[in-house]
């Protein structure tokens, strides 16, 4: 919290009177992340579900702090875990379109998707790779193989 109240340029004291916890902090942070996630999940072409993951892995890569808060289990604000709902509920919608094509695995579902984008970034991220380089391609490349039927 000192290091968000200096970067802020506010005392301590005023981000501890509308944060009670660091993770209520985080979660306002990514807020806009749910947002531009849903977006792209809104304009999403039918049978694009290897295009949502390509660009949904870039920005779990590019952003640590919304790769932590998506992959905890348990949001602490009610609206981040309205938001991690919406997300799901989308992200269920896109792979049903992408299962009826045969282009998804049936025992695949939209939780294991969020995890599975959220480790990929990190491996990424991790690894000192740009989200659109071809060490991190081939990454992405094998978890959308894994997904096939």
């Amino acid at each position: 919290m000192n290091a968000v109240a200096r970067a802020a340029d506010v005392g301590v004291a005023t981000v501890y009177r509308h944060f009670a916890t660091v993770e209520e902090l985080e979660e306002v942070v990514v807020w806009d992340r749910f947002d531009q996630l849903d977006r792209l999940l809104n304009e999403t072409a039918p049978d694009g579900l290897d295009r949502t993951l390509t660009e949904h892995v870039a920005l779990l890569a590019t952003d640590p702090l919304f790769e932590r808060v998506t992959a905890r289990p348990d949001a602490v604000l009610p609206q981040t875990a309205a938001k991690r709902a919406a997300l799901l509920d989308r992200l269920a919608e896109v792979l049903e379109d992408a299962r009826s094509r045969g282009r998804v695995r049936v025992d695949v579902d939209a939780a294991s998707i969020l995890l599975l984008a959220c480790g990929t970034a990190h491996s990424v991220r991790s690894a000192g790779l740009a989200p659109d380089s071809d060490a991190a391609r081939i990454l992405l490349d094998v978890l959308l193989r894994g997904l096939r039927p």
